[in-house]
């Protein structure tokens, strides 16, 4: 501690209630749309068994086709409203951080506790990115769609119900075109103006003197090699890409030509043994994907109970001033919130049960293409399996948000004792943002690295 730049240190600094919701709602909300993506993968391999007739039971299969389809548009609805609701809570995180800073700058937070690169990084960012993405892909879509409508309108006419169907476009189109420009229009003065109130607290020089001891340890240790979980999860992650090619490859030997505009494929029939090698990949794929799932439940389990050794192990070395520094990847780990495993499945769980329960209580109220004989005496167990996926959210959500809420105290001794450098990756552009490279509070907003680089 001799040197005199080891006084000034990171620090998290408390959000408030809505800022704990907001952040643990983007991490409930990423694992939400991971479900999603697996009802997606039981969707088509259900719909396809059923197409092909593979069940070997005509009411079955026609019954779970009713389903899939019913479970495609429940799929998208929840699809777009998630991301909408992403959208929304990151930017709620931004807003409430700048905020909180502002807050602790006006009573009198100390200029060595520098706020934290990922605080920062809200603060610096730009506001509502995700809200304006969101809003003009929305508008884009919807616009195309009005336009097509108003152009069929206006050659070939159109009754009233398919005005106001044109006009719902429309107004979409114009309601989300409004919501992509509040960001640049609405929200970034007044963004850059809490920005300024917490650098006038915390000075350039103070930024740099807690990175310097960052900088200084960054290259103490190299990176480990994959963990024991990891492996479970990268291997999970292979053998469901090997599922899908498998299916993939029957799907599209199916067809002789490509399905043009308006056309269905053109089947085609093969000899005895090259249908048995399609039916093939249509089970290579039933097999593989709860083979994956389990592998990666697996990889997560062993994931839980060694973080749970390692806060331990860190804990200890904590309390023991003659510690030496750990392991830079573990550090970066245990300084930096993250999502619990038990939230990750509890979430992804959610949205697999709600995808398929909703389209089951649909398709047996009549919404449907039929079957709604089968799946009517099932209303009761549907409704309870969305209210069972709604509590599994919110209990996911909560229980990560406490997980995340009580760890900032250790997350601040980690900081404060062994400062580990944020990880960052550039696109196309070659761009990062400058609060996970360097002092962002008194800098432009980016700053230019090589394309496609990383700090890995």
């Amino acid at each position: 501690m001799n040197d005199s730049s080891r006084t000034w240190r990171w620090h998290e600094y408390p959000v408030g209630l809505g800022g704990e919701i907001a952040r643990a709602a983007v991490h409930a909300l990423i694992a939400f749309l991971i479900g999603l993506a697996f009802a997606f993968g039981v969707i088509l391999i259900g719909g396809i068994l059923a197409e092909e007739r593979l069940f070997d039971d005509p009411g079955l299969e026609n019954a779970i086709d009713d389903l899939a389809r019913m479970s495609v548009g429940s799929l998208m609805v929840f699809a777009v409203a998630t991301w909408f609701t992403f959208a929304l809570v990151a930017f709620l995180r931004e807003l409430t951080t700048s905020r909180a800073l502002v807050k602790a700058a006006a009573r009198g937070a100390s200029r060595h506790e520098v706020p934290a690169p990922e605080q920062v990084a809200s603060a610096t960012a730009e506001p509502a990115t995700q809200l304006t993405v969101f809003g003009w892909c929305n508008a884009a879509l919807a616009g195309m769609l009005g336009i097509v409508g108003v152009g069929i309108l206006v050659f070939d006419g159109g009754s009233s119900e398919e005005v106001l169907l044109v006009s719902l476009f429309v107004g979409y189109a114009a309601l989300m075109t409004l919501l992509a420009l509040a960001g640049p229009k609405l929200l970034t003065p007044a963004h850059e103006r809490r920005q300024a109130l917490i650098a006038a607290n915390w000075s350039s020089s103070d930024e740099a003197a807690a990175w310097k001891r960052a900088f200084r340890s960054s290259k103490e240790r190299k990176h480990r090699g994959p963990t024991l979980a990891e492996r479970f999860l990268y291997i999970a992650t292979l053998i469901l890409a090997l599922g899908f090619v498998a299916l993939q490859g029957s799907v599209t030997m199916r067809c002789g030509t490509m399905p043009g505009s308006g056309r269905q494929c053109d089947e085609v029939t093969y000899g005895s043994f090259i249908e048995q090698l399609l039916s093939w990949g249509f089970v290579i794929f039933a097999v593989l994907l709860p083979l994956a799932t389990i592998l990666a439940v697996v990889g997560i389990a062993i994931d839980w109970r060694q973080r749970r050794a390692e806060r331990a192990e860190l804990r200890k070395r904590l309390a023991d001033t003659r510690s030496g520094r750990p392991g830079r990847d573990l550090l970066a780990h245990h300084a930096q919130r993250r999502t619990h495993p038990l939230a990750l499945v509890g979430a992804a769980l959610s949205g697999i049960g709600l995808v398929f329960s909703v389209s089951a209580y649909l398709v047996g109220q009549g919404k449907g293409l039929g079957s709604e004989d089968v799946f009517a005496r099932y209303n009761t167990a549907s409704l309870a399996v969305m209210v069972a996926s709604a509590v599994l959210f919110t209990a996911a959500l909560v229980g990560n948000g406490l997980a995340n809420l009580r760890g900032r105290a250790f997350r601040n001794e980690l900081m404060a004792r062994w400062p580990t450098l944020p990880s960052w990756s550039a696109g196309e552009d070659g761009k990062v943002l400058r609060a996970k490279r360097g002092p962002a509070l008194h800098a432009p907003r980016y700053v230019k690295v090589r394309k496609n680089s990383s700090s890995g």
